[in-house]
């Protein structure tokens, strides 16, 4: 939007939620340590203030018709109609995260997806600092046969948390199991420098998969 904003083209943004941002209201940071609620947040209201842009919040799309340069739209929002005539549409259809049936999550609270951890971070959670040790289990439910591909983020993120939680807590034990590690490119510094934290790598196989359980009160 802001792009097409600069070279001229007005543009309505049409979200169906009540905010702007995303998947990236839930991120921490970037593997290269940039602030991502800083950057959203800066973007949002350049976005907001940008007279060339017609922000649109919870909004759903209810119809199109024509053709390439020359579209109708149908919007509604809150039960009323609204018609937009365009000549351009960019679907963006987002995405959410995998919520896993192993692992016991959705058992224990001491078991979270990344996210869920990354809002942790966010909030400045001060439990983490208490945490004696912390496990990331790589390509839960990837490079199986129901999702054979590789999500080729979660490496890069698990190691960047790991670094967050050992600068929070350089006594804490922080292991990560893995399968591949897929640092590609100048992330495998990460890599590098997790290790030199301390952080632990453990490689595990796709027929010998960890198990999680409940000893007593202990995970």
């Amino acid at each position: 939007a802001k792009s097409l904003s600069a070279q001229g083209f007005p543009v309505c943004l049409v979200e169906r939620s009540s905010s702007l941002g995303g998947q990236s209201l839930a991120l921490f940071r970037t593997w290269k340590g940039e602030d991502v609620q800083k950057h959203l947040a800066e973007l949002i209201e350049c976005v907001q203030e940008d007279p060339q842009i017609d922000v649109r919040l919870d909004t759903e799309l209810d119809d199109v018709e024509g053709f390439v340069g020359n579209f109708k739209t149908r919007l509604v929002s809150n039960g009323e109609d609204s018609l937009i005539e365009h000549g351009v549409a960019v679907i963006a259809t987002g995405a959410r995260e995998s919520r896993p049936r192993e692992y016991m999550y959705g058992e224990d609270p001491r078991v979270l997806t990344h996210l869920e951890l990354d809002q942790k971070m966010i909030a400045g959670d001060p439990a983490l600092k208490g945490i004696g040790t912390a496990v990331f289990i790589q390509c839960v439910g990837s490079r199986e046969p129901e999702r054979p591909y590789c999500s080729r983020v979660c490496c890069s993120h698990s190691i960047e948390s790991a670094l967050q939680l050992k600068a929070l807590n350089p006594d804490m034990k922080v292991y990560v199991l893995y399968r591949d590690i897929r640092t590609y490119g100048e992330r495998e510094r990460l890599y590098r420098d997790a290790r030199l934290a301390g952080v632990v790598f453990v490689p595990f196989s796709v027929d010998q998969k960890p198990r999680v359980f409940l000893d007593e009160d202990r995970l």
